[in-house]
């Protein structure tokens, strides 16, 4: 019999009733090796916009490749945009496959999946994982075009994520001018899209790029769903916890998160024009061209780009944490400029570069947009590790919303110091515990550490109870229970 795991990730305040002297704490990504790098001509400074995924035993990177624009230069070149594709074993390092489909300067010894005689501005793929999803429609992929004067989303589908046909429009309201993605949820059964359109600051919709003000007026993410990704029904903006402030939204690229179904994250990043401020820029990278540039590309020259990081457990509202997850970092000659700190749309698990250890979460963000070739930079994060419940050294404690006992066994992901630790205990509806069912101190550091109770966890089954952690100097990332 299959085994079945049903795990709490401890990102927020859900599955909480009470809390002493516990705080969630956010955890940033490391930064890692290149792992893919644009230098061939078709490429060039306005690549971006990658998708990354596991097919099989292989990872597949897409991503637009554009040599027409130079913010360095003030070029712009008839070069056309394409969609390539790069691929690994190993999620660490990818490489560029011979796809032999488009020609380019003469050849077609190139990896470009799809190509069109207009301008590509976005392309996100998506690997379709509803088992109802006919066979030439398993790779999916959106790309916004202005079609006889209106912002329009197109389709594609591929069989192989080799070649891609336009299927159609979708019938959707928005500008589009950004990075639109799609996913399947299995446990609502129906496809979600997050895509881009405009509102006011007084929260009136915008779709028309001709009554939109780009610097006064505010980027948002929209959202709409479907059974059968053929009819939509359309749900407005995105809503956000109560007191978040209402700025500008670039791409979101949400995604549910693998290794527990009911959640969605996402990575959308932010954009502010720092035109007032811009005395800056003259001790910022590249500041004796920053007059240039502005003058050749306008707000693309006192913009700047980080991105945020938000959850949600429906799809619909979602918990921002405004404190940067990524910033351009420390100044380099190509970093503070508009383009910095986007991601590619999904993540996978990668093995970890240190022998033994567990896996890891692996992430792709591109660098030198409009500067340099832009290449993509890997960054790992320890798996469900984006946020923890953490206790200091003072300890803390935590008690959980009651719930129905399932599972013979039970799992957690943490981390202690050498003199902390963490205690649990599964309780009554009142919050006391019950007899047997009280954990010793664990400590170390796991990912999927087995907890130990004098009882059987299958007595419990179909009981209510709830969960008591005790935590010192210790992290706890998530918590599974296993059928």
């Amino acid at each position: 019999m299959e085994k079945s795991k049903t795990r709490v990730l401890c990102w927020d305040e859900k599955n909480i009733e009470t809390r002493s002297n516990i705080e969630i704490r956010m955890h940033k990504p490391e930064k890692k090796n290149l792992a893919l790098v644009c230098e061939d001509e078709w490429e060039g400074v306005h690549n971006g916009y990658g998708s990354v995924m596991k097919v099989g035993d292989t990872y597949r990177f897409y991503y637009r490749a554009d040599a027409s624009r130079h913010m360095m230069s003030g070029k712009l070149s008839p070069s056309p945009s394409v969609i390539c594709v790069a691929e690994s074993r190993d999620g660490i390092t990818f490489e560029k496959p011979n796809i032999g489909k488009y020609d380019f300067n003469g050849t077609k010894n190139n990896n470009i999946v799809f190509a069109r005689d207009k301008h590509i501005d976005n392309f996100s793929v998506f690997l379709d994982q509803n088992p109802n999803c006919p066979p030439d429609e398993r790779f999916k992929a959106l790309s916004a075009c202005r079609i006889d004067g209106k912002e329009t989303l197109l389709w594609y589908a591929s069989e192989d994520g080799y070649g891609f046909t336009e299927k159609g429009a979708l019938e959707l309201h928005g500008t589009f001018d950004s990075f639109n993605v799609m996913l399947w949820d299995a446990s609502t059964q129906q496809y979600f899209l997050f895509y881009r359109a405009f509102h006011k600051p007084d929260g009136h919709d915008l779709y028309d790029f001709r009554d939109i003000h780009l610097v006064n007026d505010i980027r948002d993410i929209r959202v709409a769903t479907s059974k059968d990704f053929r009819s939509w029904t359309e749900h407005g903006q995105i809503r956000f916890e109560a007191g978040q402030d209402d700025y500008p939204l670039y791409t979101n690229q949400i995604a549910k998160y693998p290794r527990a179904q009911n959640m969605f994250v996402g990575f959308p990043v932010r954009y502010c024009d720092r035109a007032a401020q811009k005395e800056n820029f003259a001790h910022m990278p590249l500041g004796d061209r920053h007059e240039n540039i502005t003058a050749l590309f306008g707000r693309e020259g006192t913009s700047v780009t980080d991105c945020v990081i938000m959850t949600s457990h429906d799809g619909f509202t979602f918990d921002r944490r405004d404190e940067a997850y990524l910033t351009p970092g420390v100044e380099n000659r190509y970093n503070w400029w508009y383009g910095n700190c986007y991601t590619a749309y999904g993540f996978v698990e990668t093995p970890a570069e240190e022998r033994d250890a567990p896996r890891e979460l692996s992430m792709y963000v591109g660098e030198g947009y409009r500067i340099k070739n832009v290449s993509f930079r890997r960054y790992t994060l320890r798996l469900d590790g984006f946020f923890s419940w953490f206790g200091s050294y003072r300890g803390g404690e935590v008690l959980t919303k009651t719930f129905l006992a399932e599972g013979d066994k039970m799992f957690v992901n943490f981390a202690s110091s050498a003199v902390g630790g963490m205690e649990i205990a599964i309780c009554n509806t009142d919050g006391t515990p019950i007899e047997g069912y009280e954990s010793g101190v664990i400590f170390g550091d796991s990912t999927d550490r087995p907890v130990k109770f004098k009882k059987d966890l299958s007595l419990l089954r179909g009981q209510t109870v709830r969960l008591k952690f005790r935590l010192r100097d210790c992290h706890l990332y998530s918590y599974c229970f296993e059928s």
